[in-house]
């Protein structure tokens, strides 16, 4: 009994590893995490490239050798050959070369003087500019006004230029509020037309990113000028006194205003600006009152004999400043102007 327990044992010791033998795949191929290797595969020989020339080994250069051709921008020849253009090329030829790859922020958008590309000589553009505007200083009287200005460029800073301003004033209701509510009868003048010759001067220039897809350039510009202005008194009793006085003196005058320049449109830009009129007006005399030839001005019924009685007024009372904002929309001339350098 003995001797067939350990026999039995040892058969079945033996026999118990078959069925996984059985189940294993061939020798040829082996199954491991789901990896197949099979050996038709492994001896592949890999296919051969097309023939391509020699391999470009050019990175291996390390730079010290002078004969070899330049693979700088703007040379010319492929590696390997050597180009008469390459080695020819001098140290400012190259810079040109270089500096054709290089695009920067145009530096100034307008230009009012000018190299001509065609002739070499230098031009001055003129800008013509018609503008409207409104004082916006005196309650009781309101102007609406309509003018023009021309300036001569003398380079891109500086201009000399006129303008000339036609004013449509009348009465605001400010001013006929007081007459009914307190009794009162204003003393005020209404300005005519104004025309003097300035001098500009632009110190600020910049440029403004519009939701970072359009760049608007634009200009701030100081003018200071004198001229003429011609103003007409409002009768403080028009029935009695229909005819008014006219007054022609000079003036100086003081502007502040800003360009705006429209990207691609090298003969148009927007302007904004503020002029202060400075003069010395004379207003109705004081004693004209509604019974003409009565008082110690018995005369004062006549426009003339008014006007000459407001003149003696004292000048300190007399000083007056208009002062207009105005909008205008300049265009120049020539339309179209030169770099003398790249944009």
């Amino acid at each position: 009994m003995r001797r067939f327990l350990t026999g039995l044992t040892t058969f079945v010791v033996c026999a118990y590893p078959l069925p996984l033998l059985a189940s294993a795949p061939p020798d040829e191929e082996v199954i491991e995490d789901e990896l197949v290797l099979d050996e038709d595969d492994m001896d592949a020989v890999p296919d051969e490239p097309e023939d391509s020339g020699p391999a470009d080994t050019s990175f291996l250069d390390d730079g010290g050798d002078d004969d070899k051709p330049s693979t700088e921008i703007g040379a010319t020849g492929t590696v390997g050959e050597a180009s008469e253009g390459t080695a020819s090329l001098s140290e400012e030829d190259q810079r040109k070369i270089d500096e054709k790859e290089i695009t920067v922020i145009q530096p100034q958008a307008f230009l009012n003087v000018y190299i001509d590309a065609n002739t070499g000589k230098k031009k001055r553009r003129i800008e013509l500019m018609p503008q409207v505007g409104l004082t916006i200083n005196d309650p009781f009287v309101r102007h609406w006004a309509a003018g023009a200005e021309i300036n001569f460029w003398l380079n891109n800073r500086m201009a000399l230029g006129i303008n000339g301003t036609a004013f449509f004033g009348s009465k605001t209701a400010q001013y006929d509020r007081i007459r009914f509510q307190e009794g009162l009868l204003l003393t005020a003048n209404k300005t005519l037309w104004q025309a003097s010759l300035d001098y500009q001067y632009e110190p600020f220039y910049g440029k403004i990113a519009l939701f970072n897809r359009l760049l608007l350039h634009w200009e701030s510009y100081l003018q200071i000028g004198g001229g003429a202005i011609h103003t007409q008194n409002l009768p403080r009793f028009q029935a009695v006194h229909p005819t008014p006085y006219n007054h022609i003196t000079g003036q100086v005058n003081f502007a502040v205003g800003v360009r705006y320049y429209i990207q691609n449109l090298d003969w148009f830009s927007v302007n904004l600006g503020v002029r202060t009129f400075g003069f010395f007006d004379a207003y109705e005399p004081q004693n004209r009152g509604v019974n003409p030839g009565s008082g110690d001005s018995p005369l004062l019924d006549d426009p003339a004999a008014a006007y000459a009685e407001a003149k003696q007024a004292p000048l300190g009372d007399r000083l007056a400043f208009n002062v207009l904002f105005f909008v205008g929309a300049s265009f120049y001339l020539p339309p179209k102007f030169d770099y003398s350098y790249r944009r």
